[in-house]
């Protein structure tokens, strides 16, 4: 195994007794366990952007709270929209 922090399909990390940690994500080569013990080295560019991606929304969805109440503004429903 290449070592790593065992995490959550939502990247969340899990401390040594099994219990998430809210509120730590993890991604990239700092994930561990997603491959079990045979992961070839070509993998880690995929395990970044997957489990990047991954981790962004579940820390974005953690950060804004239930139902967007801390979210600091609307989202544009398209890129053009931010130059406005």
């Amino acid at each position: 195994c290449m070592g790593g922090l065992q995490c959550t399909v939502d990247a969340e990390c899990i401390d040594g007794r099994g219990q998430v940690i809210r509120g730590l994500y993890v991604a990239g080569e700092a994930a561990g366990g997603i491959h079990g013990n045979n992961r070839l080295g070509g993998n880690s560019l995929l395990d970044c952007v997957v489990f990047g991606r991954v981790a962004g929304k579940a820390a974005c969805k953690y950060v804004f709270g239930a139902g967007d109440k801390f979210k600091p503004c609307p989202t544009p429903g398209e890129i053009k929209d931010l130059t406005k």
